[in-house]
């Protein structure tokens, strides 16, 4: 078996690009779980943090790059029934759970801002009535596209406490938006952003590099563009084709209107230099924070990175609590999606009901957890590591440390902390992707969508 090293050093000069690591481990290693419920999760005399994601499941439309777990075909009356089960499952949790401090809120999807003022109104309800100790410096985000931030829905929000937006721009110009699949303007793009930082301090713009037709000078005048609008955070992210996409099919037949990865890489060192002239901080492969004065976006991610616990909330959504992962039955088909919806909708909640999926960590598996996620984020720290632990950082990972060492993508001299370095940041993905256990490549590996 080669060495981690030299499997490390072939992958970085080979110009691989993996997708963006968000999560560990994958829900593909999810398997069914037997005679866990709530109640063996999460600890009613447990009065540690917790923070809350939302899932809402619905888009106008899908992406061709898009693989995310959502569907373009609902009605009024799914969206309703949907969110009444999301209170239903609120509730459930509040029982266990409702007296934990909530240290972040995050609405995810699809895309949340399709739901009714009202609707919106009834699921913020639920979490206050069931979790009413809201950290006051809590991060509240909810996600969205730009043909559905209303100014109305912009203004509820924001009376709701929200204090954060992100919205997933991915391009400023009008050909490379429709032929990605947005049947709208860029001028509506444009209007969404005024009346985003006319009400919020902090907001977050995701642009993709790679797009079909796009050209470097292209994605710079939409990075300009974008940049011009001065958010707080900026979400830059290469197109990595997945399966089961529009996106694959595309690019077996017109290969020549896709960049490789060698010059989306090309393009991230140009994005670099750019948003650091700029006066933005890199805070991961893909995130830009605004200095002087800008906050760590993504507090959520943040949080569960550093070990809090997450309950999710709707179909698609994973929940998190020490050694215990763990979703619905989710279908990486996206054909599927719909039934998954429907199923969700006809499930009783119950106490055994909502963890039926799922994988359970061993400590060697929390550590890799934690030093690959925290490492992707810039803040590995021995004590904090020594403290969660009881364990010696160095000691556990010196395999790891070394190479990263030796491959140029850690520095050492910052005491008591691992810092990427700017190679680092680059290739954290596919280092991260290296460093996943073989007991999780092997549960990955056997997964079949159904």
């Amino acid at each position: 078996m080669q060495s981690l090293a030299k499997t490390l050093r072939e992958a970085i000069g080979n110009g691989e690009l993996k997708a963006y690591v968000y999560s560990y481990p994958p829900k593909r290693t999810y398997n069914e779980l037997e005679n866990i419920g709530l109640s063996n999760v999460w600890d009613s005399n447990d009065v540690g943090p917790v923070s809350l994601y939302i899932h809402i499941p619905f888009c106008r439309y899908r992406c061709t790059y898009c693989t995310l777990f959502l569907t373009t075909r609902h009605t009024e009356n799914l969206i309703r029934c949907y969110v009444e089960k999301i209170c239903e499952q609120i509730r459930l949790y509040a029982t266990f759970a409702g007296h934990r401090t909530v240290t972040s809120v995050y609405f995810g999807g699809g895309t949340p801002t399709l739901l009714p003022i009202d609707q919106f109104a009834q699921i913020f309800s639920s979490i206050r009535d069931g979790f009413p100790n809201i950290d006051r410096s809590a991060e509240l985000c909810v996600e969205g596209s730009p043909d559905t931030m209303s100014e109305e829905l912009l203004d509820f929000l924001k009376n709701q406490g929200v204090n954060r937006i992100s919205m997933g721009i991915q391009t400023m110009d009008s050909s490379e938006l429709k032929a990605s699949g947005r049947p709208y303007p860029v001028s509506m793009s444009i209007s969404a952003i005024e009346a985003i930082r006319k009400r919020f301090d902090n907001f977050n713009l995701d642009l993709i590099y790679g797009l079909s037709g796009q050209t470097q000078e292209s994605w710079k005048r939409s990075l300009e563009r974008v940049l011009s609008f001065g958010p707080t955070t900026v979400s830059l992210y290469p197109v990595v084709s997945r399966p089961l996409t529009a996106l694959q099919k595309q690019q077996r037949l017109q290969p020549q209107e896709y960049a490789d990865d060698h010059v989306k890489y090309a393009i991230y060192d140009s994005n670099v230099d750019f948003m650091q002239k700029n006066r933005y901080r890199q805070e991961s492969f893909t995130r830009f924070t605004c200095l002087p004065g800008g906050t760590s976006a993504y507090g959520q991610e943040t949080s569960d990175f550093l070990g809090v616990p997450m309950i999710g909330v709707g179909t698609g959504a994973r929940s998190y609590n020490g050694k215990c992962h763990y979703s619905f039955d989710y279908a990486v088909d996206l054909k599927q999606v719909g039934k998954a919806i429907d199923d969700y909708l006809n499930l009783e909640i119950t106490e055994q009901n909502l963890v039926k999926y799922g994988i359970i960590l061993n400590e060697a598996e929390e550590r890799l957890r934690y030093f690959m996620l925290n490492l992707t984020l810039n803040q590995l720290s021995e004590a904090d590591y020594s403290r969660l632990f009881q364990r010696n950082l160095y000691a556990d990972f010196s395999e790891a440390i070394d190479a990263l060492e030796a491959e140029g993508c850690i520095d050492l001299r910052s005491h008591g902390a691992i810092r990427l370095t700017r190679k680092g940041y680059k290739y954290s993905n596919l280092i991260a992707h290296h460093l996943f256990s073989d007991h999780v490549k092997i549960r990955e590996e056997r997964y079949v969508p159904k």
